[in-house]
């Protein structure tokens, strides 16, 4: 699913981020295999946690850095929204055909969505039948995007000398890589059990529902792993950045671990009500496991922590474990740096301007 596209072939997945953002590039064909990545850390406050570009310069600077690396084949990108602007959301409707839906889908959303439905960008999918009511309703999972957010994005993207094809989710983007990856293991087929996919962001921490074939519910937590900075900067007088060092290079000094900890426990708490929620909205439907990413996954102590948490097993979603190396030097340490920080990126390039 996206938001807005136009059609090609060959995609760059772009990763953009409030830490850094990440590019990759992967060949067509059975076989995925790793042609091109890069990323580049952005300073703190050029991009906000609610996706707001608030250093336009500094941010072109770095996308135009990032595809300095000639490994590279296109321009061409998909990247993902995420923030204030971009809302997904189950709602339930009366049971009729695609091209109906599709027809009135604009009034069905004008009751959900705090925009007016003029300034939105609008797609759906539907999910199947309503298990807790009578097969006269279905439920659909509602995407809408600001317009002005995805023209704003388009724009700077262009500036910087790339052509945006697509404009996706990153709920999305972390179900097409985990279906790429873990489709074998996992029962895809419509009604079929639920993982939950947990990235934990520098900026947010998104919790998905898989479920299935399909991502049928997302959701964005504010506690992440810029809070655990926040609070060490906070509690020990020292500026962001170190604070940022603190917590990678640092974590066993008793005055960190006990911030660490206390941050830890305010995520996993928030963490675990989502998926007690998206558990009880999904009826009887068993759950498979609980996948994790993202940089913020390796503070010291939060999986740990989760996994005491939980009923479910608590498993690594690693973005590359069918993708191969191309055999070029760089790739070692692209695909290591790839299997904590490359999710989203990788289920971008995963992706074609044909994808419905």
């Amino acid at each position: 699913m996206g938001i807005w596209q136009i059609f090609d072939k060959s995609l760059v997945g772009l990763d953009i981020g409030v830490s850094g953002i990440k590019a990759v590039e992967l060949s067509g064909g059975k076989t995925r295999r790793l042609m091109a990545y890069n990323r580049i850390a952005l300073p703190w406050n050029t991009i906000s946690p609610d996706g707001e570009i608030k250093n336009r310069e500094v941010f072109v600077s770095a996308l135009k850095a990032l595809f300095e690396n000639k490994e590279f084949t296109t321009r061409r990108v998909a990247t993902a929204g995420f923030g204030n602007a971009i809302i997904t959301k189950k709602i339930q409707v009366d049971r009729m055909k695609t091209e109906d839906l599709r027809e009135q889908i604009y009034w069905e959303a004008e009751q959900y969505i705090p925009f007016d439905v003029n300034d939105v960008n609008l797609d759906f999918a539907i999910l199947g039948s309503n298990k807790t009511t009578n097969t006269d309703k279905m439920d659909v999972l509602l995407v809408v995007a600001k317009k002005d957010y995805v023209q704003s994005l388009q724009q700077i993207i262009e500036e910087a000398g790339l052509v945006s094809s697509v404009v996706d989710t990153q709920a999305f983007a972390l179900g097409n890589s985990f279906e790429f990856n873990y489709g074998h293991l996992t029962e895809l087929v419509p009604g079929g059990n639920i993982n939950i996919l947990v990235d934990f962001g520098a900026g947010t921490t998104k919790v998905s529902v898989f479920e299935g074939d399909k991502t049928t519910f997302n959701r964005e937590l504010r506690q992440c792993g810029l809070s655990a900075s926040l609070m060490l900067s906070e509690r020990l007088g020292v500026s962001l950045d170190e604070a940022e060092s603190l917590k990678i290079s640092d974590f066993e000094n008793k005055a960190v671990s006990s911030v660490l900890d206390e941050s830890n426990a305010l995520l996993v708490d928030e963490v675990s009500k989502t998926i007690d929620f998206c558990l009880n909205q999904s009826g009887d439907t068993a759950l498979d496991g609980v996948y994790v990413c993202g940089g913020a996954s390796r503070t010291a102590g939060l999986i740990d922590l989760l996994a005491s948490k939980l009923s479910a097993p608590v498993k690594p979603l690693n973005p590359v474990q069918n993708i191969a190396g191309s055999g070029k030097k760089m790739n070692a340490q692209a695909i290591q740096e790839m299997m904590y920080l490359g999710t989203v990126a990788v289920g971008l390039a995963l992706r074609t301007g044909e994808d419905k």
